[in-house]
């Protein structure tokens, strides 16, 4: 698992073994939160522990809660249910547990950033783990100390889900939406991201910005 220029983990596996390893229904169970940690929940713990985020501090962070071992436990049992080396499976654990969590949070965090620069009168505010499991929720807007708006960030792949698995999820992350919006009374509005950059950037300014005129 290596860094690219942008600060994210490369996969350094074969990528025709690593789709074979993610589709493999032998070893899905080992990447259960159970097993691995709830590692969105790590994450969101190590985030607001630290102004400096790194992935060497991510990794530091992640052993300190959950140990190395586990990683070693789930690399080895992969080998054995796999009939792969000790290295490629070791990669891939550490890249499917510590690599896309830390990609996934990074991309976020990023669009974050660009949304801060086009309002930098508006405060966002990361949400704890439990409200985002509850209200599907990854951020805050605040305007003069006052919650705006509720956000939730996927990647376009998000979108495109179709099967019945992936509809019911859909499904249900609308009524935690809904939930958030009645109980909170502010919009809700779920953005997704493209090559690391906001899909349809310019249609989400502007639905920030038609909220923002309404408020005055």
């Amino acid at each position: 698992m290596m860094l690219n220029e942008n600060n994210r983990f490369e996969l350094n596996i074969d990528k025709k073994k690593f789709s074979l390893l993610n589709k493999s229904k032998k070893i899905s169970w080992l990447f259960r939160s159970t097993n691995v940690g709830k590692c969105a929940k790590i994450f969101d713990e190590y985030y607001k522990s630290t102004l400096d985020i790194t992935p060497s501090g991510w990794f530091l962070f992640y052993k300190s809660v959950m140990g190395i071992e586990i990683l070693k436990e789930v690399s080895e049992k992969i080998m054995e249910l796999e009939g792969l080396d000790i290295d490629t499976c070791f990669n891939y654990t550490k890249f499917r547990v510590l690599g896309q969590t830390w990609n996934g949070m990074l991309n976020e965090i990023d669009l974050i950033n660009v949304l801060r620069e086009e309002f930098p009168n508006i405060e966002f505010r990361k949400t704890d783990y439990d409200l985002d499991e509850n209200y599907f929720t990854d951020w805050e807007l605040y305007s003069n100390g006052k919650l705006i708006l509720g956000l939730q960030i996927k990647p376009i792949t998000y979108m495109l889900m179709n099967t019945p698995y992936q509809m019911q999820a859909k499904l249900n992350h609308e009524e935690q939406m809904k939930r958030y919006r009645d109980k909170y009374k502010v919009p809700h509005f779920l953005i997704y991201y493209e090559n690391n950059s906001i899909y349809e950037k310019e249609k989400v300014l502007e639905k920030i910005n038609i909220l923002l005129v309404n408020l005055i």
